[in-house]
Parts: structure tokens; sequence; C-alpha cells
């Protein structure tokens, strides 16, 4: 998949769309990782099938964390109410690693009352708290600067730091 050609990255897509075993299909899920736009449709639609095993879906979700499109978002929030608690988890991670403000009423509802435990990791309830406070601190991060020197400062002739807003 690194050597970047267009056939086998369509290979890959067609196990995870069609292959026989969710094994296969959920390393081909992972596999496409870090690929194109017909990689992330392929792994948006992979989350959002019903009939899909819940080790595909969830292996899905974790690829869309590091390549996907705003819809990808909405696709993920909508299954943290799936049955299975490891969709829940892997779209909570993938809401994390997004930063998806809009995820933080849905996650806080799972940290509240999800405990079970995904085999090999932790509780649903613990992976949506850490993506609580990750949300939190990337819109800090966005929100807030802190500069050494900025037309504030010159005015004041301050000579420490303080907060300003950026201005997007």
């Amino acid at each position: 998949m690194q050597k970047d050609d267009p056939h086998r990255e369509r290979s890959v897509i067609n196990i995870l769309l069609h292959g026989r075993k969710p094994l296969n299909r959920a390393a081909a899920a992972y596999a496409l990782t870090l690929n194109g736009k017909a990689a992330i449709l392929a792994l948006e639609r992979s989350v959002g099938n019903k009939r899909e095993h819940p080790k595909v879906r969830g292996r899905a979700a974790e690829s869309l964390a590091y390549n996907h499109r705003a819809k990808s978002h909405h696709i993920l929030q909508a299954n943290l109410n799936h049955p299975s608690r490891e969709v829940r988890f892997w779209c909570a991670y993938s809401l994390a690693q997004m930063a998806e403000e809009d995820a933080l009423v849905p996650l806080r509802n799972l940290a509240e009352r999800d405990h079970r435990t995904v085999k090999g990791f932790w509780s649903v309830s613990k992976e949506a708290n850490w993506a609580i406070r990750e949300i939190r601190k990337e819109m800090k991060k966005r929100q807030w600067a802190t500069c050494a020197f900025c037309p504030f400062c010159s005015k004041t002739r301050q000579k420490r730091p303080h907060r300003i807003a950026f201005s997007a």
C-alpha cells in the first residue's frame, strides 16, 4: 500500500467491501489508513454498513481518524450509539483525533454510562473521557495563543506573555 499503486489500492478496497472473512476486511480497513478519496469513501461505507461485522466497522472507524473528510465526522458521531462496544470505542477515538467539538455531548453520555471493556484495551467510558479531554485541549489551542509581543503588549509595555484570542 505504500507504493501508491492505484491498482493495489483498488484491490484492498475490494477486500474491504466484498471480502468473505471479517478478519480480512478488518485488515483491509487498517491498511487503507493513509490513502486517497476512494479509500475514505470505502471506509465510511464500512463504518455505516449496519450489516458489517463490528470488528471491521471498528477498524474502519480507526482508519478514518488519520484520513477523512467532513462527512466522516457525521458518520462516526452517528455510530457512537452502535450496539457494539468496539464500534463505539473506535468512533470515540477517531472523533478525538479529529477534535470534533460537536461530539462532546454524545461522548459525555458514553463516558457516564458505558463501562464495557474492549478486549485488549480499556472501557468505552475511559476512551470517551480521553476523547473529551483531547477535544477540549484542541479547542483551547484553536481559541487562544500565548504571545511574547503583540499590539496589546506594546501599548501597555507588559513584559510577560498573555493570552489573546485568534482572529481567523
